[in-house]
């Protein structure tokens, strides 16, 4: 099958399935692909129990540029399978919940296979469903968290991923480069964002209904990102665990800011304890180090209103310092505005573009990374064609990939499917 077509593959299912189906289960309307099971659904979440699926596919092309433009498209995909309890509801457990996740992830990356030079690896995947956790199913979720609601504490303790409390951003994009907590980007040797999960802790206390702080404690152990041995997603044992990974951050989320309207500000920052050379070491020298830290800030902030919703101009913007003794990458930078319904039919679509710079430490000394820093710009439109069915036409240019002038700057043509069961 050709590949591209796997891309629409979940599309065309749905279409030409959709006879044998009655049709509140394929209702342009509804929330779900798969409707509200005869009521079932919202008689479940009544109750304090919800569900959540969805299945992304991303296909690309490398039209030009690169190492190997004009092959055959690659596509990446993701399922995600979860589900949440609201203890209070169902035992009567005050302010308890608990949440299981697992995802499931395959396919090929043209970053990879067509664009980057094996001596210089793109920094950045134009393919965000591609990356760690790309073998068979994980575990990528499963914790249980209190909230204390009168002292404004909350207490999450289980399987967690990094990037789902700290550093947190939207995923409007396609590219790693604009999507999900880039400190796992850019500090992937120790920050292991979802799909991936480790043993940790975190709490939170609401300082004032827009300002909130968190620290957390997460196990650091390289097997929970190994993607090599069969079932290692699953496994929860802490043989290789080497030290703990440490974020702190304090959240402002202001309700009205810039022209009245709300914005997130996120600055944090995170402190690593490995001491096993294999882990953690001068980038330069190799030799062992006991320590690595980074730090944060994200914003995300409306910049003009239609007055219907979320709808109007939208900016964001992320940087990240990193510790240069220890880290490949020493910092980067993130800018891009989005735009929500562009179109008065269309009020959930979102245009959007963005613009990354990842900067490689000067310290290296390596003949390959001949350029200062990879360059990455996505333009983006995510049609929401159902409340449960998103494409998203992208276009992609790549310069410098890997920090490097063994390839050319790469031109990607892409397309995203997002459908929530």
């Amino acid at each position: 099958m050709n590949k591209f077509a796997l891309a629409f593959f979940p599309i065309s299912f749905l279409f030409s399935s959709g006879m044998l189906f009655a049709q509140d289960i394929f209702d342009p309307k509804g929330q779900y692909m798969l409707g509200d099971w005869d009521g079932k659904r919202n008689e479940l979440a009544q109750k304090g129990i919800k569900f959540e699926a969805n299945l992304l596919a991303d296909a690309a092309y490398l039209a030009d540029g690169g190492r190997n433009p004009h092959a055959d498209p690659t596509v990446a995909s993701q399922l995600w399978l979860g589900s949440a309890f609201d203890m209070e509801k169902l035992a009567g457990w005050n302010g308890v919940n608990i949440r299981f996740v697992m995802t499931a992830r395959q396919g090929q990356s043209t970053s990879i296979r067509d664009i980057q030079d094996a001596n210089a690896p793109e920094l950045a995947n134009v393919q965000g469903a591609y990356g760690r956790g790309n073998q068979d199913s994980r575990l990528t979720e499963l914790s249980i968290e209190k909230n204390f609601k009168e002292q404004g504490i909350s207490v999450k303790v289980g399987r967690l991923g990094l990037g789902m409390d700290f550093n947190v951003m939207a995923c409007d994009f396609v590219s790693t480069a604009f999507c999900a907590a880039q400190m796992g980007k850019w500090q992937g040797n120790i920050w292991m964002n979802t799909p991936v999960a480790q043993w940790a802790g975190r709490i939170k206390y609401q300082i004032n209904p827009e300002i909130f702080t968190q620290i957390g404690v997460y196990e650091f152990n390289p097997d929970n990102g190994n993607g090599q041995a069969e079932g290692q997603g699953w496994s929860l044992d802490m043989d290789n665990a080497d030290g703990v990974t440490i974020p702190v951050e304090v959240v402002w989320q202001p309700k009205s800011f810039v022209n009245g309207l709300a914005g997130s500000y996120r600055l944090g920052g995170m402190y690593n304890t490995a001491d096993d050379q294999i882990n953690q070491k001068d980038v330069v020298t190799g030799k062992v180090k006991n320590r690595t830290f980074a730090g944060w800030l994200a914003i995300e902030q409306q910049l003009l209103s239609t007055g219907e919703g979320k709808r109007g101009l939208h900016s964001f913007a992320n940087f990240t310092w990193h510790d240069r003794v220890t880290n490949k990458i020493d910092n980067s930078q993130q800018l891009g505005i989005k735009y929500i319904g562009l179109l008065d039919q269309h009020p959930n679509d979102i245009l959007g573009l963005g613009v990354n710079r990842i900067h490689v430490n000067n310290r290296l000394n390596n003949p390959n990374l001949d350029a200062s820093a990879e360059y990455n710009i996505e333009l983006n439109y995510a049609y929401n064609a159902t409340p449960w069915l998103m494409l998203r036409p992208n276009i992609q240019y790549v310069i410098n990939p890997g920090s490097s002038n063994n390839v050319d700057n790469a031109f990607v043509l892409g397309l995203s499917s997002r459908i929530i069961f």
